[in-house]
């Protein structure tokens, strides 16, 4: 409990110390939810920005593990909902009351072409690559800012900056990224 209310001091340093021991058994909990690598990758590390900006949140009616743990699962069932809605694999372009049967009505989309599935996944994957060779302070802002499209008030208040300083790390991490990617793409 000393961990716990040094890191709602906003002590960064306790916060890592009272993660650390857990965030392998969250990441293997996501990934036995999603199914795959990159959901639960990105299950882990929102679980570590949830449990950071609600840390207040915790009151220590169960174990700190269980709570994190609890957090992790609600993100991965969150990831596999979200992946289950998109339905761009298929589109609907015949009107149904053209006497078409059902069968001929399910075209494939253009985004389930195999290039067009390849290129998305190596766009991400490089972007990815990208984003993981930023210092983890700007990483975090774009993660905020960028990826989970939060308003500069509350990445602020979540990584206990002024809003300036978010603003300007977000900046400085878009040219970074810009960079990088020039350089990937020529």
């Amino acid at each position: 409990m000393l961990l716990v209310g040094r890191a709602r001091a906003g002590d960064n340093a306790a916060f890592s110390k009272l993660v650390r021991p857990y965030m392998r058994k969250a990441y293997h909990v996501a990934l036995k939810i999603t199914g795959n690598r990159e959901d639960a990758e990105d299950a882990a590390q929102q679980t570590l920005l949830k449990a950071y900006a609600h840390i207040d949140q915790f009151h220590g009616d169960a174990r700190f593990s269980s709570w994190l743990i609890r957090i992790a699962i609600n993100e991965a069932r969150m990831k596999v909902r979200k992946r289950r809605s998109e339905d761009f694999y298929l589109s609907y372009d015949v009107a149904p009351d053209r006497g078409v049967s059902p069968l001929e009505m399910l075209c494939a989309g253009e985004s389930s072409h195999p290039e067009a599935l390849y290129s998305r996944r190596e766009t991400q994957r490089v972007l990815r690559d990208a984003i993981d060779g930023l210092r983890s302070s700007s990483r975090v802002v774009v993660w905020l800012l960028g990826l989970q499209e939060r308003q500069t008030k509350e990445a602020a208040k979540i990584l206990n900056l002024s809003e300036s300083a978010v603003k300007t790390r977000f900046l400085r991490a878009r040219q970074q990224l810009r960079e990088c990617l020039a350089d990937r793409m020529n």
